[in-house]
């Protein structure tokens, strides 16, 4: 039995609900049935984002990370978890700060290497040719989690299934579980080819979850917040009841209050300020 709620776990959980579970179908040998594993993964990956956006509003400081950057001909490209940008600045602490892009200089005027704009996924500094290593302060967002059978196995490494995101260093310091193996490993790299590089011995085969980024005293919502997703699918075999959506608010309110304290919002209660966000069925 794996030892946190991953992805594989969280599947099979919503497939329990809707009536729609077995083994073969949780590892894609079986894909008759309402829901494809992808569909319901998506509506896993929903409701984590949902329950990020209730923690990150009351505790951003959770969230708080660091990373040094290499820049490419003054080009800082931004990590695969980057969701809001809180201080750039070079390694002896000077800021860097934003300019707008009507007055970056001109050519043949330097420039500032304390200056930068945003581009896309990158931030650019308006000083032609920098390659210094500079830090980024900045607010995490949990990256999609997903599951599926290895590729190929081997010492202290893993190839994910066609379902994980064809992105370099996208899963990089993840917690995965081999479901097969019983074993956990924090992601230390991963490629664009999808070679996860862990501390343990995968098996050829071997099914696998990757655990949520939210804190753990929420994971036990995200199947429960699925479950309702997925429920109000037009094709579900069973609907949502008032009583499931009661209970999930319920404990969702519970969870927040245990986990962030009292918090000041006037002359409303916290439970207001919660069901306000969305209307169950």
């Amino acid at each position: 039995m794996s030892s946190k709620n991953n992805c594989y776990e969280l599947v099979a959980e919503v497939r329990r609900a809707v009536n729609d579970y077995s083994e073969s179908k949780m590892q894609g040998v079986d894909t008759s049935g309402s829901f494809s594993n992808e569909t319901i993964i998506k509506a896993i990956n929903d409701a984590q984002k949902f329950l990020f956006d209730i923690v990150f509003v009351r505790k951003s400081e959770l969230f708080l990370t660091s990373a040094n950057l290499t820049g490419v001909a003054s080009v800082y490209t931004l990590p695969a978890d980057f969701f809001r940008l809180v201080r750039f600045q070079t390694t002896d602490n000077y800021k860097i700060g934003p300019v707008n892009i009507h007055q970056l200089h001109i050519t043949g005027d330097g420039g500032s290497k304390y200056s930068y704009y945003r581009k896309g996924n990158t931030l650019v500094l308006d000083k032609d040719g920098i390659t210094d290593v500079c830090k980024l302060w900045y607010f995490t967002r949990p990256r999609n989690v997903t599951m599926g059978k290895v590729q190929t196995g081997g010492a202290l490494s893993m190839t994910l299934s066609t379902a994980a995101r064809l992105e370099a260093d996208y899963y990089n310091n993840m917690e995965i579980e081999d479901i097969t193996g019983d074993k956990i490993s924090t992601i230390s790299d991963y490629t664009a080819a999808r070679v996860a590089t862990v501390n343990f011995t995968a098996g050829t085969a071997d099914h696998y979850g990757i655990v949520p980024e939210i804190p753990e005293p929420f994971h036990g919502l995200i199947g429960r917040r699925a479950e309702l997703i997925v429920k109000s699918y037009p094709q579900s075999p069973v609907k949502p009841t008032k009583i499931e959506a009661d209970m999930f608010m319920q404990d969702l309110v519970e969870t927040v209050r245990s986990f962030m304290g009292d918090v000041d919002i006037g002359d409303r209660t916290i439970e207001d300020v919660i069901l306000q966000l969305e209307n169950f069925p």
